[in-house]
């Protein structure tokens, strides 16, 4: 007499959830290089607005000074904001005012600030430049 035995196949082989685990795994690795750019893009973006900001904020405090007081030449200061209480970011501002006549100058503000890789000593900064031209009243 044969008997036929029936084998369950219902259930999954090891080979099968291996599988399924090294797929399930790049694809959470691929999540979550996703979500890294995406924090980085918007640390990057957050640092260019306050730089935006700051270069507004000198270029009206020179607007607002008496035209006799912008005397031509170039300086420099060192502005320290923290970006949401982490870390506190440098920002260098750099003020040029030029004589283009007796009647007008002309007012560069650029803000150069680093993150990451980008670094001043690699000549390679971030940097937001905004220029206005002012007219003796």
């Amino acid at each position: 007499m044969v008997q036929f035995v029936k084998k369950n196949n219902s259930g999954f082989t090891l080979i099968e959830i291996l599988v399924a685990l090294v797929i399930s795994l790049l694809v959470f690795f691929a999540m979550m290089q996703a979500a890294l750019v995406s924090i980085d893009s918007n640390i990057r973006n957050s640092l260019r607005n306050e730089a935006v900001e700051i270069a507004t904020i000198k270029i009206n405090e020179a607007l607002n000074k008496p035209f006799a007081t912008l005397t031509a030449g170039t300086s420099t200061e060192t502005l320290t904001k923290s970006f949401n209480n982490i870390q506190n970011f440098q920002y260098t501002v750099t003020r040029t005012i030029t004589d283009l006549s007796s009647d007008y100058k002309q007012i560069n503000i650029m803000v150069r600030w680093e993150w990451k890789e980008r670094k001043v000593s690699s000549g390679n900064p971030y940097t937001y430049s905004m220029t206005t031209l002012r007219k003796s009243t």
